[in-house]
């Protein structure tokens, strides 16, 4: 089921969870993560999408796991494509079930 509302991105539990909570700025967290600032603040701008090996980088600093960094950006991305141009194509296709004759297998 997709939410009704935009879930919230990763960057901005990053923003709201980690930075404010603790006090630290984009600079001192990506020398902690072991990353550049462009890409942390490129991930918190919402300019890139959260990667596995990030996901393993905020897990380990944050003690929760990469599954959970990982499904905040899933949500974010399934939202998107729901919303997106695409949509009324992929709502073309039909199942497996209803295919015509002439796609039997």
């Amino acid at each position: 089921m997709i939410p009704k509302n935009r879930p919230t991105p990763p960057g901005e539990f990053i923003k709201e969870d980690i930075l404010n909570e603790l006090g630290l700025t984009q600079a001192q967290l990506a020398d902690i993560l072991g990353v550049s600032y462009q890409t942390l603040n490129q991930l918190i701008n919402e300019k890139n999408r959260l990667t596995a090996t990030m996901a393993l980088r905020l897990s380990r600093f944050t003690q929760t796991s990469p599954e959970m960094w990982l499904n905040l950006q899933l949500a974010v991305d399934l939202w998107d494509a729901y919303h997106s141009q695409e949509t009324t194509k992929i709502e073309q296709i039909q199942p497996y079930v209803n295919l015509p004759n002439s796609y039997a297998l």
